[in-house]
């Protein structure tokens, strides 16, 4: 959701998925199909190992895993178009 010096490629490919998303969700929702947006921030999985942080700073997987689980668990008539998760202290 933001751009960073030297994260281009990243950025590039994270903005055109939420774009991707975006359009499925339109040629979806008349077949009563969800689309739903999951952008977590920096999540406590292998790709830190070795980052000089403490676990506090990160999101834990089990909490991004329940709010898909509880967008998922709506009702037919609502539906999450993006689910945004940050560390509670800001952005790594």
């Amino acid at each position: 959701m933001r751009a960073y010096p030297s994260g281009g490629a990243y950025s590039v490919a994270k903005f055109a998925l939420l774009g991707l998303t975006k359009a499925l969700r339109e040629e979806l929702k008349e077949q009563s199909i969800r689309v739903t947006a999951v952008l977590p921030g920096a999540t406590l999985t292998a790709s830190w190992e070795g980052a000089d942080l403490p676990p506090e700073r990160f999101i834990k997987a089990e909490d991004v895993a329940e709010a898909i689980f509880g967008a998922y668990t709506l009702s037919p008539q609502a539906v999450v178009e993006e689910l945004l998760i940050r560390p509670q202290l800001g952005d790594i």
